[in-house]
């Protein structure tokens, strides 16, 4: 019997010809689209936090705005204006495609919504990649019976990152702003609140409005921190030079945030904003925003 010839050989020969190639690295993968959407500044799921404004067709419109935050675990807040000067909380919650956002009312329309005779707003926001926009969707939502029902219109508008270069502002109001006699006088401030809840809105134009909040000065800091306040008219910084504005004195326990003379000639419905900073041991820190939306004859 003649014998096989040995394999062993055979399965060595090409070990030196395989160590002798040289390694070869492989190319970098292409940034997927997302990557280059971000690398672009456009929004996408993982990157929608910020500030938007609503575009038809070459229009922006700075008076429908948003800024959303991320508060982690896939929930979100917005800061929303549609089309007027007040501006609501929403709450957002992430989906597959998108983010849902509803309104967060205070106890006065929280009660008129569960009675029915309220609706609160919702809004959908779903990125666009190609277009480096928001498709979003503005919508009502009711309670009826029971049930949560939405309502409105299914026009989806598109909405794009607000230009740094415009300064506008953000924050929901979180207390009244007083013109004329109330403004210069606490008791007389006290007295419209104790009236009807709110600042008398209703007044006459001027060159030199007094324009003024009130607070609890123990609340606002101690003695030592220093007071000034920026101020905004329709959504937009007055002061010359950006410079702030000091706070006036402290009467009765109450800090009179004074604005003796703002110009305001203009007739229509305007939106008086004053946004109140304390600064202890060199550092600013905002307290809160004081508002009224007037109606100036």
């Amino acid at each position: 019997m003649s014998s096989s010839p040995s394999l062993l050989p055979l399965l060595l020969a090409p070990l030196p010809l395989l160590l002798a190639c040289p390694q070869q690295d492989s190319e970098p993968a292409a940034p997927s689209i997302e990557e280059q959407a971000i690398a672009k500044g456009c929004p996408t799921m993982s990157t929608v936090a910020g500030d938007y404004l609503l575009v038809m067709g070459n229009t922006p419109d700075h008076k429908n705005r948003f800024r959303i935050m991320e508060d982690g675990d896939g929930t979100y807040t917005m800061w929303y204006v549609d089309g007027g000067f007040a501006r609501r909380v929403m709450d957002g919650v992430k989906r597959e495609q998108d983010i849902q956002f509803t309104e967060v009312p205070d106890a006065r329309k929280k009660a008129a919504y569960e009675q029915g005779a309220e609706p609160l707003k919702r809004v959908y926001v779903e990125p666009r990649i190609e277009k480096c926009a928001l498709r979003v969707n503005r919508l009502n939502v009711e309670n009826k019976g029971g049930k949560e029902v939405e309502t409105g219109s299914p026009l989806m508008v598109e909405f794009v990152r607000f230009p740094k270069t415009q300064e506008v502002a953000w924050q929901p109001c979180d207390g009244h702003v007083f013109l004329y006699d109330a403004a210069q006088s606490w008791p007389k401030a006290k007295a419209q609140l104790d009236d009807g809840g709110y600042p008398k809105v209703d007044h006459a134009l001027g060159e030199a409005i007094p324009v003024a909040a009130w607070t609890d000065a123990a609340a606002d800091g101690a003695d030592s921190c220093t007071f000034d306040m920026d101020l905004f008219f329709d959504d937009l910084p007055v002061q010359e030079g950006g410079k702030a504005v000091p706070a006036g004195a402290v009467q009765d326990g109450m800090r009179q945030w004074l604005v003796p003379a703002w110009k305001a000639p203009y007739s229509g419905n305007h939106h008086f904003e004053l946004h109140r900073y304390k600064t202890c041991g060199g550092t600013r820190e905002l307290i809160g925003v004081s508002c009224l939306e007037a109606v100036l004859n």
